[in-house]
């Protein structure tokens, strides 16, 4: 081997150990920087080559500058990130709900039902006393007023929710279009010679991943050119270097519905703060709001419908002690228009109804409850539809697809109040020949709102229903609470993972500057001496 080899070997090894160095000092300068992946410098012999009867080494290359990278453990926190925000997300909302329905704080609805119930009773011990049934009107007017309460700040906790899945919309097509961005970089630096150009890239396109893990739920998969593809709601948020934007449109209810490529995908997004706040949203609707509307409007139905039956102090008798149940129509139709009554209160079972049409206007109810037919037949514009004691009038002309909701709960709360002004039309009798002693109706009243089974409510009575409600808003609370708890556990045993591959040690950061010190150290001292054998050589 000629001593120009010998040069060549000293200079690689500089070349190297100087490499290795930049590589740990930016490892150090970036210990404390989120999201960083330790680097390495990758070192290979630079081959052999045949002296005499053998072959020598030529000295080292970097070959690379590689990332200590686990992209499993990576893909497992993206997904428990978006568990832990939606779970986040929805003990936030479900806190809220709780403290609507704690009884133990005298927020909740109990007392004043019960308040309600023991008036009757009241009346009942002695029906002509004017103030038993002054006192049972202000029972009933306080009983409105806090349903009604606790309606409008279910409302405003929906409301609120629905603004903050508006508002994250744009969060979340902001990072998307900063992934694609750096997808298209990505892809140009990596498809060139020098392995390692994009570390800085891939970095932060992993914190810009983590970020939108925090606010949408999706899966995402990395294509052959180091482009990630993400997919949310089953639709693609970011293709390569085009991003697609995530859009919010309020349906005809009022709630914000989110759309991807002109699709509807909120029934699909999972995960994240928008997975977490829809999945609160339903379960406030479905398991608090409407419970308590149906609640109200049993007790709205079945006061009524004994109070019609009775007679006040005055002899008079058909009288609603609440307002009367109405029936709330929602068009999705074109041409047509409905409207909808209640033909027969004792028939009335409280659910909601869905109507639609077919090719050969034939229109069919749907109980959205049970998703049964109720009753179908052939459509003819004006002629009234019966059924459930509903009787709905559709006119103008239809088509399959349009459809019509009919609700006896929409506005049950809205419309409930106290109907009698005068106490003497209290309808505590049930003759009207027996007064003013007759006390058997108000008895029937209380036992009803007291331990009655309403079939409007399954058979169970109003108190049993009411505690379902509470239950539910409870279970719901502790479930979010918990699931917050565990998903952040195990976020932070991940991200300990994590560190214990991609994060920096500054220990061994510091040994290895040691470690390549001396490396360089030693290459500068092979050149002097094969400088010093050059000029023996050349004196000779």
């Amino acid at each position: 081997m000629s001593i120009s080899n010998l040069f060549n070997i000293s200079t690689s090894a500089l070349f190297a150990s100087q490499m290795a160095l930049n590589v740990t000092s930016n490892n150090i300068a970036n210990a404390n920087t989120p999201g960083f992946t330790r680097q390495e410098a990758v070192l290979e012999p630079a081959g052999a080559a045949k002296v005499g009867g053998g072959y020598v080494g030529r000295g080292v290359n970097v070959t690379a500058i590689k990332r200590d990278y686990d992209s499993f453990i990576q893909s497992q926190i993206f997904t428990q990130q978006q568990n832990y925000s939606g779970s986040s997300a929805a003990s936030t909302v479900m806190s809220q709900l709780e403290q609507v329905f704690n009884d133990a704080n005298g927020t909740g609805l109990s007392s004043y039902l019960t308040d309600f119930t023991n008036a009757w009773n009241t009346v009942s011990q002695d029906p002509s006393n004017q103030s038993s049934r002054n006192v049972l009107m202000q029972k009933a007017d306080a009983l409105v007023s806090q349903v009604q309460n606790k309606q409008n700040t279910i409302i405003q906790i929906l409301n609120n929710t629905d603004e903050n899945i508006n508002g994250l919309v744009g969060e979340a097509n902001s990072i998307a279009s900063k992934i694609a961005g750096l997808n298209q970089q990505i892809s140009s630096l990596e498809s060139g010679s020098q392995t390692g150009q994009a570390n800085d890239l891939l970095d932060q396109r992993d914190q810009l991943m983590s970020q939108l893990s925090q606010y949408i739920g999706y899966n995402y998969y990395e294509d052959s050119t180091g482009q990630v593809n993400i997919i949310s709601g089953m639709r693609n948020l970011v293709s390569g270097s085009t991003a697609n934007q995530l859009t919010a449109e309020k349906d005809q209810n009022g709630l914000f519905q989110l759309h991807l490529d002109g699709i509807n995908v909120t029934s699909n997004i999972k995960g994240g703060q928008l997975g977490g706040l829809i999945a609160a949203r339903s379960d406030v609707q479905n398991q608090t709001l409407t419970p308590l509307r149906k609640l109200t409007a049993s007790i709205t139905k079945e006061v009524n419908l004994l109070h019609e039956s009775g007679y006040g102090l005055d002899g008079s008798t058909g009288n609603d002690f609440f307002n009367p149940l109405t029936l709330t129509v929602n068009n999705y139709s074109a041409g047509a228009s409905a409207t909808a009554s209640v033909s027969n209160l004792a028939a009335l079972n409280l659910d909601e109804y869905n109507i639609t049409f077919d090719a050969s206007n034939n229109y069919y109810v749907y109980d959205t409850r049970t998703n049964s037919l109720v009753t179908s037949g052939a459509y003819t514009s004006g002629n009234p539809i019966s059924f459930d004691g509903i009787q709905m009038t559709i006119t103008g002309p239809v088509t399959k697809a349009d459809s019509f909701t009919v609700s006896p709960l929409t506005d049950a709360i809205d419309n409930f109040g106290v109907a009698v002004t005068d106490p003497d039309k209290i309808a505590a009798a049930s003759s009207g020949s027996s007064l003013p002693g007759d006390n058997s109706n108000a008895v029937n009243i209380s036992n009803l709102l007291s331990s009655g089974a309403v079939s409007g409510l399954g058979g169970a009575t109003l108190p049993d229903f009411y505690n379902g409600i509470v239950s539910a808003a409870g279970t719901l609370s502790k479930s979010a609470q918990d699931n917050e708890t565990f998903n952040d556990s195990l976020l932070n045993q991940l991200n300990q993972q994590r560190d214990s591959v991609s994060g920096v040690s500054i220990d061994e950061e510091a040994a290895n500057l040691i470690m390549y010190q001396r490396a360089y150290q030693a290459g500068a001292k092979m050149i002097q001496v094969t400088d010093e054998l050059m000029q023996t050589l050349l004196q000779m």
